[in-house]
């Protein structure tokens, strides 16, 4: 793998992260002056289930990268970890969608 790829993948994990935190942001700007309870607390799991999902990304790209240059237990432990993030920020999202009616 070139630098060149690598730095790519790096840019392209700030920009997503960039992009999911100011979503959160208008999301969050967006809620009603006096919501309900149940409203808060589904914003709320969505808001974890986003961030998870972002996380698990991270771990992927970190698998990418660490496929020929990196240490090895990084490459092995990244995998793994990657798909049980996004597996725990899909079911907060669907609770979130059962809790809160997001």
């Amino acid at each position: 793998m070139r630098w060149s790829s690598i730095i790519l993948d790096l840019t392209l994990v700030i920009a997503l992260w960039a992009v999911v935190l100011w979503i959160i942001r208008q999301r969050g700007a967006r809620i009603a002056a006096n919501p309900s309870p149940r409203a808060v607390w589904g914003q709320r799991l969505y808001t974890e289930a986003v961030l998870f999902v972002t996380v698990g990304a991270t771990w992927f790209v970190a698998w990418l990268i660490t496929d020929a240059l990196g240490p090895d237990w990084l490459h092995t432990v990244s995998l793994p970890a990657a798909l049980v993030l996004i597996a725990v920020g899909a079911l907060l999202a669907g609770y979130a969608g059962w809790v809160g009616g997001l």
